[in-house]
């Protein structure tokens, strides 16, 4: 999934330095450049035409989609430069079929000897999904293919570059995530009652064992169910999944949600657990956007802060920390435009394996490509 430096998966941390494949960061630092100025400077497509909205549709027009950012880390005192491109292809086909499927580029490039030398390192491709989703009714979805696994709060909401905070994952990520992040196989998801008062969300799915390069999976089945409650602008929810191959084991979730209307905060928290270990993170994120008498400038600032600690349980591992560990972090970002975003964090880590310090400086930047113009009615 889209992971900052120190958001990787363990399998793309341990092999990070093994696989070193000795290309130079310049060449990396002209590609990004390069691919930054032809998002800018090349010709983008008019959406909002003259035409009366009567009188065209966009139609069922493929998109492409997704994200360009540049994440500068330091972690310890050891620097990581980690440049990503996460391309997102939609793919209507009438009204009830879409195909969509979602890739991540990630480099990991770290100086020779950790604290000096040239930068080294290598990309990482990882297929997040490949699905196709049938809209059965207004109730039903059905997925069949390779798709985000729904469990908690931050697996499919929170993992693209440009929708989350904090480039950090939480400490507890890997409960219910392990070791891939995705299925391979079948899901039923939609909303099963829409009322005025309270709105009930489920998922259901089953992994297959998958080998095939790219495309790994276990076995595995779950679900994921909450309720919404539009007035108060509060969702609680819970995961739960079963671990159907090797040693079985059962991962929890329980996360809850807030927007209040009188204040611009976005509040949200989950508690995870599973046979190695559980733990909680709490984050909230507040835009200045009603303090209209305050300079535009400021009003573009967003202040996030989060506070997490994980708990051994059973030795750990297993994507989890063998050590009790507590992080708090803050953030500062800007938002330039509605697609382009100046991100910033510090956290210190709290370990018996030793303290530590995280940096992360970069950007981020959305993009929206209709593949061609949508039709005339």
């Amino acid at each position: 999934m889209t992971r900052a430096v120190t958001g990787l998966t363990p399998l793309m941390r341990d092999s990070r330095i093994a696989n070193e494949t000795g290309r130079s960061a310049s060449r990396l630092f002209l590609f990004s450049l390069a691919l930054l100025c032809f998002v800018f400077a090349g010709p983008r497509m008019d959406l909002a035409q003259d035409s009366k909205p009567d009188q065209t549709s966009a139609g069922y027009v493929p998109v492409l989609s997704g994200a360009f950012a540049y994440i500068q880390n330091s972690s310890g005192g050891v620097q990581s430069l980690a440049p990503q491109i996460n391309p997102v292809l939609l793919v209507p086909m009438g009204k009830s079929l879409l195909l969509e499927s979602h890739v991540d580029f990630t480099g990991f490039f770290q100086r020779r000897n950790r604290t000096s030398g040239d930068f080294t390192g290598e990309v990482f491709k990882t297929i997040e999904s490949a699905q196709v989703d049938w809209l059965a009714d207004s109730h039903v979805t059905g997925v069949a293919g390779r798709f985000l696994l729904p469990f908690g709060l931050y697996s499919e909401r929170l993992t693209p570059v440009w929708i989350h905070n904090l480039q950090d994952v939480p400490l507890t990520y890997a409960i219910g995530t392990h070791p891939y992040g995705s299925a391979d196989g079948l899901m039923l998801r939609g909303v099963a009652a829409s009322q005025p008062s309270v709105n009930f969300q489920y998922s259901a799915y089953f992994s297959a064992h998958s080998s095939i390069d790219q495309l790994p999976a276990e076995r595995a089945a779950g679900g994921d169910g909450s309720m919404f409650f539009p007035a108060a602008r509060v969702e609680t929810g819970l995961s739960y999944q079963r671990s159907l191959e090797g040693y079985q084991i059962n991962n929890e979730a329980a996360y809850l949600t807030w927007q209040p209307q009188s204040f611009e905060i976005n509040l949200k928290a989950e508690y995870d657990r599973n046979h190695y270990g559980d733990g909680y993170w709490i984050e909230g994120a507040h835009s200045p956007q009603q303090f209209f008498f305050a300079p535009r400038f400021f009003r573009r600032f967003q202040l996030v802060g989060r506070m997490e600690q994980f708990f051994v349980r059973n030795g750990g591992g297993h994507g989890l920390s063998d050590v009790d560990e507590k992080r708090p972090e803050f953030g500062v970002n800007y938002i330039l435009r509605d697609d382009w975003k100046l991100v910033s964090s510090y956290g210190r880590l709290f370990s018996s394996n030793g303290n530590s310090n995280t940096w992360n400086f970069g950007f981020t930047y959305r993009f929206i490509w209709p593949l061609w113009p949508g039709k005339r009615s």
